[in-house]
């Protein structure tokens, strides 16, 4: 009812899928003369001939614009996933931000403006090269190391046992967009729909898997009693391998933590800013991090399993710092980074 007198709505280079887009709410928008959906690369010809169908009877007046790729064109510029990234190269590292996250970088870090008129700023190849350029005279992003809180040696024992015991899902549908060994994701009992079916069956999982929760939450609830009522799933992996990407379901920070034989890394990196990535040290630790921001996995060798605790429901933390302060005496005189927002 507030948008009753909207005349243009901009939503160009968006990732929209005509699922996401309110197809009945737009055909009330009577006086609605402009709907610029180019550069969503998911809008094919189908859904562009679905809002005609269902919006132009109801507002003649209504100009739609959509960019069509041909099947040729859509597969070439089919966009990597994070398991196919290589998370030591910069451009994996900026993948996960979307092509107007990557346009404003280049304005406020950069100084550089892209002409909106001739469609440049909406062309994510154009884009992403004209970044990658100026990082390149730039030099180097400074990295940051940081500690995490570390867990007892004897609760990382019992809890390294148990992960080596398990018997893992034969699937990769838990998350097939992450190169890992084994995923494999644990509902807290409460955060689902109650007697749904998927509830159901995520109990069932749970109840398989009870003595590998129970000992993770205990370990969460030792480090932040607040944080562990409050996360809603557990994600265990085995040899998570780079895969930079955003957790664009999480309402809030995670913790993570680490464990194994393995050298050389292994850390959880960040994006605090456009020209700052910490790296949480997570060995036998508990990092706290916000994964709203781009975050990988830096490479290591043997063998490493890993914890995410996370929150997908509840009310929305406000994003603000992509780490934050372990305790003084984790880390004395810890100095934040600058709070920051892709």
């Amino acid at each position: 009812k507030l948008l009753v007198n909207l005349e243009k709505l901009i939503a160009l280079s968006n990732h929209l899928r005509l699922r996401q887009l309110p197809v009945n709410e737009l055909a009330s928008l009577h006086k609605l003369k402009l709907l610029d959906l180019r550069y969503n690369r998911k809008l094919k010809q189908s859904a562009l001939d679905s809002l005609n169908e269902v919006i132009l009877p109801n507002n003649s007046q209504l100009e739609i614009r959509c960019t069509i790729s041909s099947q040729e064109e859509g597969n070439a510029a089919k966009k990597l996933s994070a398991c196919d990234r290589d998370a030591t190269l910069l451009q994996s590292q900026l993948e996960p931000l979307s092509t107007p996250q990557l346009v404003k970088r280049l304005e406020r870090s950069f100084g550089v403006s892209l002409d909106k008129e001739t469609g440049k700023a909406y062309n994510r190849d154009f884009v992403m090269t004209t970044l990658l350029e100026c990082y390149g005279k730039y030099g180097q992003r400074e990295i940051r190391k940081e500690k995490g809180i570390p867990v007892p040696e004897h609760r990382l024992d019992e809890l390294l046992q148990e992960l080596n015991a398990v018997n893992w899902p034969h699937t990769t549908r838990e998350r097939p967009k992450i190169r890992a060994e084994h995923y494999m994701i644990l509902q807290k009992p409460g955060s689902g729909v109650e007697e749904s079916a998927r509830t159901k069956k995520e109990t069932a999982k749970l109840i398989k898997y009870k003595k590998l929760f129970d000992i993770a939450y205990h370990l969460i609830a030792e480090v932040d009693p607040v944080f562990a009522e409050r996360f809603t799933a557990l994600a265990i992996t085995h040899n998570f391998v780079g895969s930079p990407h955003i957790d664009t379901l999480n309402v809030g920070p995670f913790y993570g933590l680490s464990l194994g034989e393995f050298s050389g890394g292994g850390r959880i990196a960040v994006e605090c800013s456009p020209l700052l990535v910490a790296e949480i040290d997570t060995k036998g630790s508990f990092g706290k991090v916000d994964g709203r921001f781009p975050h990988w996995v830096t490479p290591y060798e043997g063998e490493r399993f890993s914890l995410i605790y996370y929150v997908t429901s509840g009310s929305v933390e406000p994003q603000t710092t992509a780490i934050f302060a372990p305790p003084p005496d984790v880390a004395r005189n810890w100095i934040p980074p600058p709070t920051f927002v892709p």
